[in-house]
């Protein structure tokens, strides 16, 4: 498919213009081979200058009987790692409809 802007080109004695959609492109300061982009840096509770914050978020799933079981026992490996990092958790199994 042809272009259809027509440049000059230097055949005929005139000189092909230069493309501008570079113009703006400009070297970013965070693009360069000296920085590690994914390195994870360790959350410490000195990092936490305003003091301790509250967020509570909750959501019900109706899971099958064999995930309740396995929740259940993997729940304590669970709420020591979050608590390790700070976070508190708790798991409510709640009937719905005569089903545990």
């Amino acid at each position: 498919m042809a272009d259809t802007h027509t440049q000059p080109s230097a055949e005929n004695g005139s000189t092909p213009q230069k493309k501008n959609h570079k113009k703006y492109r400009k070297d970013k300061p965070w693009d360069n081979d000296s920085i590690d982009h994914w390195k994870v840096d360790a959350f410490k509770p000195e990092d936490n200058k305003a003091g301790s914050f509250l967020e509570e978020s909750s959501f019900a799933t109706l899971f099958p009987k064999y995930r309740e079981s396995y929740l259940r026992e993997s729940w304590a490996a669970i709420t020591k790692a979050l608590k390790d990092v700070g976070i508190d958790c708790t798991l409510n199994l709640i009937e719905v409809g005569g089903r545990r």
